[in-house]
């Protein structure tokens, strides 16, 4: 009984059906500045009842394993920066020559070059410089006095056109990016909906234990009464023996409650946390007077909830970008399949001292290359691995998408059938406890034993605990449900954007 939980014994339950709206279970999920009243994660003798939506931001503020969600954005950041490389400015610088032969010369070649992305198309800028006698034959080796500028342009007009695997990669990279809401979001689902069902099991450990405490009180206020009845010879001394007996087991029963309540506060906690993410065990003087009603709202509609669940369900939309990553491959593994096909145009400018006759002072040139692997096997056998697993990716993604339907179906079956146990249980409660009212006023009249109100005592026990765990399965169901139908989920407004 001296537990650290353990608060004085009532005589009054607390009522686990009386429908007292304490939490706003339909609200959407709490933004970081829509900090609910008491969710400072001070010391719990000092905040008032703890609400769902206090623990549903704890999770969303201070939970681990949703902050090491978050960071995954920084994880696909840098992947799609990383891709981003294609576009990066080369600057390149060569020097080559014959420092001791028949023809002595020395040429410097540098400049910059950039992958522009439009048609596989590369731009680039240079200066040449030739010194000495170089080879007659060598024509674009040599420039006039004071070297020679150019300005050009690659141009892949088959293979590497459309697409590249340097694009590919970035187009993926980005795909990626956007799949980290969804990863998040599904995460995120997982947590509140486990933080909400650890919530009312603590609420339903608190209740069970209520229940109990009333019950042991009942029996240890019956201990004087007796005492008495006994002394005066109205009752044979087995009767108080038999009463004590039941002091001791209602006792036992206390204590177990709290140790299941214990358990229930230490489970809570990995969810309720201080704002320095240390983990909040709630006492007993946080707990709610009973649950809130057991209704379904309006809007939880089975046809609308499917609908809703396949359109914003996290896990579909990461197949259907992973379909879209898919394609992105089979795209370049297609494009693959044709020839090498490259162009090269380019205008250079020579200036100063006219030492080549034959060098013009602006030039402009061109050039076209054909390459083609006959077999191309590689080719062929990638084309054909990605086509197989864009049939996996579209199969996956029909099966999941069965799969949430069925989930929706399910927890609506499960929500229907715990709100009418909820019903049921109430109705057993009230009769319960008007056959131990009578029993006992008729063991106080005499007209009973202390063995048939113990019955009556045990019935209307068993009717609140019952009641306690109805409750408890319909608030489990409307969060599974909640959970398959993606409440607070919001669909990107542009899913195709980077």
């Amino acid at each position: 009984m001296g537990t650290p939980l353990s608060k004085p014994v009532g005589r009054v339950s607390r009522g686990v059906l009386i429908a007292l709206a304490f939490v706003t279970w339909g609200a959407e999920p709490l933004a970081a500045q829509d900090t609910p009243e008491g969710a400072g994660g001070a010391a719990s003798d000092t905040l008032g009842i703890l609400t769902l939506d206090e623990v549903r931001y704890s999770v969303e503020s201070t939970y681990p394993p949703l902050l090491a969600a978050l960071i995954e954005r920084d994880v696909r950041e840098g992947r799609l920066r990383s891709a981003r490389n294609i576009f990066d400015l080369d600057i390149f610088a060569k020097v080559s020559g014959t420092p001791d032969g028949y023809y002595e010369y020395t040429t410097v070649d540098a400049g910059l070059e950039r992958f522009v992305g439009v048609w596989g198309a590369t731009v680039y800028g240079g200066y040449r410089l030739t010194e000495g006698e170089a080879l007659p034959d060598y024509y674009l080796q040599r420039t006039q006095g004071d070297g020679e500028a150019a300005l050009g342009i690659r141009l892949p007009i088959l293979r590497g056109g459309a697409t590249d695997k340097g694009r590919t990669e970035l187009a993926q990279a980005e795909v990626a990016q956007r799949m980290v809401s969804p990863f998040i979001a599904r995460q995120r689902l997982d947590f509140e909906r486990a933080a909400s069902v650890s919530y009312f099991k603590w609420v339903a450990a608190g209740l069970k234990l209520d229940v109990a405490r009333d019950l042991f009180q009942v029996a240890l206020d019956r201990t004087a009464g007796l005492e008495q009845l006994v002394a005066d010879g109205l009752r044979a001394p087995i009767v108080l023996v038999d009463n004590q007996r039941l002091v001791v087991s209602r006792e036992l029963d206390v204590i177990a409650a709290e140790r299941e309540f214990q358990g229930a506060a230490l489970a809570l906690s990995l969810y309720l946390r201080s704002p320095e993410g240390d983990p909040i065990v709630p006492g007993e003087d946080r707990l709610p007077p009973a649950f809130p009603p057991a209704e379904i709202a309006t809007e939880l509609n089975l046809d609308q909830g499917i609908i809703f669940a396949v359109e914003r369900r996290p896990e579909l939309i990461q197949l259907e970008l992973e379909l879209e990553s898919v394609e992105l491959e089979r795209r370049l593994a297609r494009n693959s399949r044709l020839p090498y096909l490259d162009a090269r145009f380019e205008a250079a400018e020579n200036f100063g001292e006219e030492i080549y006759a034959d060098r013009s002072v602006t030039e402009f040139r061109g050039e076209l290359a054909f390459k083609f692997p006959l077999q191309n096997r590689d080719a062929g056998g990638k084309l054909e691995q990605v086509e197989a697993k864009a049939g996996q990716a579209r199969q996956k993604l029909a099966f999941a998408t069965d799969k949430v339907v069925a989930e929706v179906r399910d927890s609506w079956v499960a929500l229907q059938a715990a709100s009418n146990q909820t019903e049921r249980a109430g109705l057993n409660v009230t009769l319960a406890r008007q056959m131990r009212d009578v029993e006992a006023e008729q063991f106080r009249l005499g007209a009973s034993d202390l063995l048939a109100l113990q019955i009556r005592e045990a019935a209307a026990f068993d009717a609140e605990k019952k009641a306690v765990e109805a409750f408890l399965e319909f608030y489990t169901a409307l969060a599974d449900y909640r959970a398959a139908v993606a409440e607070g989920v919001l669909v990107p407004e542009d899913p195709e954007g980077s």
